[in-house]
């Protein structure tokens, strides 16, 4: 189902995943990070140029996103770092912040900081303690992951209502302290995908 996260292929699949299974999907397939990258600064690094941080960039932890009423669309993330949407690989995590195709091939990178780079330049993508941001034209979102485990979403910016008018409805489980870092960096993506009008409509 995925081809690549950072081209997204992989994360247009991971849309229409999730998607499907509740309101007409928003669209979502050119690449994010690629899409941010196009209006990047120049000289800013791409993952095989980005630095590693001498201890873990991510911490890795049994954790679950899914849409609320559909637990059986979740995307999983294992503790050894595999990373699955219903039962179906779509990628593998390390603790040095990669984050691999199914395959192997590296497609995005995180940083010490948080900030997160794509296979053209930087995604947009930048992550905190209780959850992230994304930053690409047209579209911001702020992501905070809840005690309870809801996860509240704010999105402005043209593209905003392609999240539709009160955000996609996701919870989680597992994605409480420093794995929330994880977390986040696979759900701001599903986020990137859903505001992307140049995607092909999930079915």
């Amino acid at each position: 189902m995925f081809r690549r996260l950072a081209s997204f292929g992989a994360v247009t699949c991971l849309c229409m995943g999730l998607v499907a299974c509740s309101d007409p999907a928003p669209p979502a397939a050119k690449s994010g990070a690629k899409a941010a990258a196009e209006g990047a600064p120049e000289g800013t690094k791409t993952p095989s140029e980005t630095p590693s941080a001498d201890g873990p960039v991510l911490t890795l932890g049994a954790a679950k996103i899914m849409r609320e009423g559909h637990p059986e669309r979740a995307i999983e993330i294992e503790a050894d770092g595999k990373v699955t949407l219903a039962g179906i690989p779509f990628g593998i995590l390390s603790a040095d912040g990669r984050l691999l195709s199914p395959g192997g091939e590296l497609t995005m990178t995180v940083a010490a900081d948080g900030s997160v780079a794509g296979d053209s330049g930087p995604s947009g993508i930048a992550l905190d303690a209780s959850g992230g941001s994304l930053d690409v034209p047209d579209l911001k979102v702020q992501l905070r992951f809840e005690d309870d485990g809801s996860l509240v979403t704010e999105a402005t910016g043209a593209r905003a209502h392609l999240l539709g008018p009160d955000g996609p409805q996701l919870r989680s489980e597992g994605c409480e302290g420093p794995v929330r870092r994880a977390c986040a960096l696979i759900t701001l993506s599903y986020l990137m995908a859903l505001g992307n009008p140049d995607s092909p409509e999930a079915p």
